[in-house]
């Protein structure tokens, strides 16, 4: 058995944390004090907090690894090292300790990175002088367990035993970098609008907010307004059906000025003493333009906007950033599909909400990666493939371990960023692609009474 003393050598820097490039975005220090804050104590034993938060999150930049392959890799890296771990390969201790974490420190690592980047990004990506947020919500599913069914409930149209636990969540995707600072994670038929809310504690003055339809209801703007953020949306319910052009102030074509009234009655997402606080009028700016792109769902596209000022904010900068609402999806399919995030594996309402976290928080050092590839090559950010970045860092990052401070490191890291520079996404403006599979799935019977139910009918 390892002495303590023996841990403590091969503990002096954890998997992940060898790579210079995640050190500059979360330290072994910046977890060992969020944990000290957080109250939780710990035994300098193999699974410390951040020798567990490393392997844990190796486990979610790997997607498909089980436990027992995410402590064989930990093990067999300090091997390699020259550092080995006298420590047993059953992946329990690993387990436990992800348990025993606090989810603040999970909540703690994703705001670190994500506004780290942030700063490394700076002023160079902006949208008339303004940062962008791009908000949408989303679900994934995660195992039949009764307590994760209790935590977070299942949609209506599954039967019990025969369906999954769905979470709700909402995200805001920075428009420049793709960073998130925090995700807003609740039960399935918790209410979207007051999950965003509870996102609202990282908008600054001036912050424009970007969304669909879903979110441009009147208490939304006076909200926003009130904060100094303004909010550009897509024009929603009975508001779109009825407006009319000929009316309010004409600012352009296409382009007017109307006077909204307060709702008679409070919305569910806001208390009465909120919905008393909300102005009696509000002055929107509602604009129109046509999408006349074969393949298309929308024809004509109605936006609302408190950017009242149509020199500053004119009609066509508008309907470009609007049309940018899209890459909201196409980062949550990076997390979703590409980090595997859609089927959580998680058996416990903590670890599942932990395992979130650690989604996104991997999700923004891929695109931190991607920003410093973008910066050194001379290439624009939003062109370059994630799913091509995540594959060259699995490959390149246990070198980038093995050979910390080393001039191999460096160059192995110089290597890498030029890779993903390379890897540009084509321009295809319009594309078209049919919602469709290919590969037919295996012709089995679904499921529709609960398994035992089915395999006490299999033995009669």
């Amino acid at each position: 058995m390892a002495s303590i003393a023996r841990c403590r050598d091969a503990l002096k820097s954890e998997p992940l944390d060898q790579s210079e490039f995640v050190r500059g975005y979360l330290s072994k220090e910046d977890l060992t004090e969020a944990a000290t804050a957080a109250k939780y104590r710990w035994r300098e034993r193999v699974w410390t907090p951040a020798q567990t938060f490393w392997t844990f999150l190796l486990q979610v930049l790997h997607p498909g690894w089980v436990c027992r392959e995410a402590v064989a890799h930990v093990l067999a890296q300090r091997e390699a090292v020259g550092t080995p771990l006298k420590a047993s390969a059953d992946p329990s201790a690993y387990s436990q300790g992800r348990k025993r974490l606090p989810l603040s420190l999970f909540q703690y690592g994703l705001r670190k990175v994500g506004e780290t980047l942030q700063a490394k990004v700076g002023d160079g990506y902006r949208w008339c002088g303004r940062r962008v947020w791009v908000v949408d919500g989303f679900s994934c599913s995660m195992p039949d367990t009764p307590e994760l069914q209790e935590a977070f409930g299942q949609p209506g149209r599954q039967k019990p035993g025969c369906g999954f636990p769905v979470a709700k969540l909402v995200a805001m995707f920075c428009w420049a970098s793709g960073a998130v600072l925090d995700v807003a994670i609740a039960a399935y038929r918790s209410n979207e609008l007051a999950l965003w809310r509870q996102l609202w504690d990282q908008l600054k003055v001036g912050d424009v907010i970007l969304g669909d339809r879903f979110y441009g209801a009147y208490a939304d703007l006076a909200q926003l307004q009130a904060r100094g953020c303004d909010g550009v949306f897509r024009l929603r319910g009975s508001r779109a059906r009825t407006i009319s052009f000929r009316q309010g102030q004409r600012l352009g074509q296409n382009d007017r000025l109307f006077t909204w009234s307060r709702p008679p009655q409070c919305p569910r997402t806001l208390t009465p003493e909120e919905f008393a606080q909300l102005p009696v009028t509000l002055t929107v700016r509602v604009l129109r333009f046509d999408t006349r792109i074969k393949g298309f769902r929308s024809r004509r596209i109605l936006v609302v906007t408190t950017l009242l000022d149509p020199k500053a904010f004119p009609l066509e900068k508008i309907a470009a950033l609007y049309r940018d609402r899209w890459t909201v999806e196409l980062r949550i399919r990076e997390v979703k599909t590409t980090l595997k995030m859609e089927i959580l594996r998680g058996q416990s309402e903590d670890v599942v909400r932990k395992e979130i976290y650690l989604h996104f928080l991997a999700y923004n050092l891929m695109r931190a990666l991607m920003w410093q590839a973008a910066q050194t090559q001379g290439q624009p950010l939003h062109r370059l493939s994630f799913a091509g970045t995540l594959q060259r860092f699995q490959a390149v990052a246990p070198y980038l371990c093995l050979f910390a401070g080393t001039p191999q490191a460096a160059g192995l890291y110089q290597l890498l960023l030029s890779w993903i520079a390379r890897d540009c996404v084509p321009e295809r403006p319009n594309r078209v692609e049919p919602r469709a599979l290919k590969r037919r799935p295996k012709p089995y019977d679904l499921l529709t009474r609960p398994r035992k139910e089915m395999q006490k009918a299999l033995l009669r």
